[in-house]
């Protein structure tokens, strides 16, 4: 990048004459100051050495250039007002602060330092991605779009009406990743992916404080997935053609989760009975109990999205929830539960395989029986302790979260040695049985549905880019 330019250390309020050359590293969604009706957009700027400096344009100002200052681009850029940030911030926008306006000079440069840009981020791979589903870690991953699905509109729990479209990444070991696309990145880098869909597009993500996007950035690591593509196109096409990747299992899902081993890892039910909000997944060590056995034990479902359907079994039908025309209805497990452990109870549900593990039969058997349940047609209670991965899901008509159980580990499954601490799924003995019932029996099902499940899949990596502002 040259060094004949002042650094971003150099500059400071007072500083007179100064030019600084940098890149575009990150370039946030333009948001509504909270104790004003003002707008801003906040940007970091890295000069040659990695240093980095937050940014803000306000107002008009935001239109004005917002065709410049392109991310992962080089600028020269002079007379921006600079100040100190204020000490409540400083830890997480450095030591100054520069405002953009109108009498700031800004000239674009023709060089490539996508590569200083790039090496700032550690890129996960996609079969690690779930031992960050009980984080707020940021984290950044690269993929090849292979598959795009059509866009749709959501209600989320605020009632706020979405829009969002989900993308099909892949990786160099052919593990497949679903994204989630909101809003303006629907518009924009969604409607750029489905005209060059055909292209196989390299992605990078990276949700480091805002969610930011490189399509087909330029930068070597690019250039190797690129090659990497063009080598592996005919498997590719396959996968593309068959599309197994709609329909992956939650063991590999979760494959890389690890299962506590030791008894202070697990964490005890009183903690969590009345839980509003904080930590959304736990491991719990107990057991579970039908309490009341007057429940429907499965509901239609559409075979894309697992959203409740009013379709007869088996139906070809448009999904109104994930826009697939060609959606199948099918019958999913599911039932309410309560799940107990030396220190307490809550009452939790389990849906799709889970449910199938615990009551030992499967979705279709559920749908046809009839019989009044009894500990002889089905499994009512545990005798053991097992493992359970629970989520808490915040309610709109409730200040409580409801629970749900995602899966089901036995531990006599789990090889190794307790004192090595926790222990990859993966690890737990062949073949993987946790979610998977072990026989089939009779169930009885009342006319009367008690709750319609609003569960996504499970089986699928998934990660949501939102904007922060919503």
């Amino acid at each position: 990048m040259g060094d004949k330019f002042q650094l971003i250390h150099d500059v400071s309020p007072g500083t007179a004459g100064w030019t600084v050359k940098v890149v575009v590293a990150e370039k946030f969604s333009p948001r509504v100051a909270q104790r004003s009706p003002t707008k801003y957009q906040n940007l970091i700027l890295m000069d040659s050495e990695g240093s980095t400096v937050q940014a803000t344009l306000y107002g008009q100002n935001i239109t004005t250039f917002q065709d410049e200052l392109i991310l992962g681009k080089t600028y020269l850029i002079s007379n921006a007002l600079v100040k100190e940030t204020n000490a409540e911030y400083k830890a997480k926008s450095g030591e100054m602060q520069w405002t953009i306006s109108g009498r700031t000079r800004i000239r674009r440069v023709e060089e490539n330092n996508s590569n200083l840009l790039i090496s700032t981020y550690s890129f996960t791979d996609f079969e690690d991605l779930p031992k960050y589903m009980d984080s707020n870690v940021d984290i950044s991953v690269i993929g090849i779009i292979i598959d795009i699905k059509p866009r749709r509109i959501i209600q989320t729990r605020f009632g706020k009406e979405c829009q969002v479209q989900d993308l099909v990444l892949i990786d160099k070991r052919f593990d497949t990743v679903l994204l989630t696309m909101w809003e303006a990145f629907v518009d924009n880098e969604c409607k750029y992916i489905c005209q060059n869909l055909k292209k196989k597009t390299c992605l990078s993500i990276s949700t480091k404080a805002d969610s930011s996007f490189f399509i087909d950035g330029e930068f070597e690591l690019v250039e190797e997935f690129k090659s990497w593509t063009h080598t592996n196109s005919e498997i590719i096409d396959n996968m593309i053609s068959e599309k197994h990747y709609l329909t992956s299992t939650p063991s590999k899902l979760f494959s890389k989760l690890s299962v506590p081993t030791d008894e202070k890892d697990f964490t005890e039910i009183k903690s969590i009975q009345g839980l509003k909000t904080v930590k959304q997944f736990f491991w719990i060590k107990g057991r579970a109990y039908v309490k009341v056995l007057n429940q429907t034990y499965w509901y239609m479902s559409c075979n894309n999205c697992n959203k409740i359907s009013s379709e007869n079994y088996g139906d070809i039908y448009p999904c109104v929830f994930c826009k697939c025309t060609d959606a199948k209805a099918i019958p999913r497990a599911k039932v309410y539960m309560q799940l107990t452990d030396p220190t307490g109870y809550i009452n939790a549900t389990a849906i799709g395989n889970p449910a199938e593990y615990f009551l030992q039969s499967n979705a279709e058997i559920l749908m046809n029986q009839t019989l009044i349940p009894t500990a002889e047609s089905m499994r009512l209670s545990m005798d053991e302790d097992e493992i359970f991965y629970v989520k808490a899901i915040v309610q709109e008509s409730s200040p409580d979260c409801k629970f749900e159980i995602l899966f089901i580990v036995n531990p006599s499954q789990i090889a190794g040695d307790k004192n090595k601490g926790k222990a990859p799924v993966e690890h737990i003995g062949e073949p993987i049985k946790f979610l998977e019932p072990t026989t089939k029996r009779s169930l009885f099902h009342s006319d009367t549905d008690d709750a319609q499940s609003s569960k996504k899949k499970c089986d699928k990596s998934r990660i949501e880019i939102t904007k922060k502002n919503q």
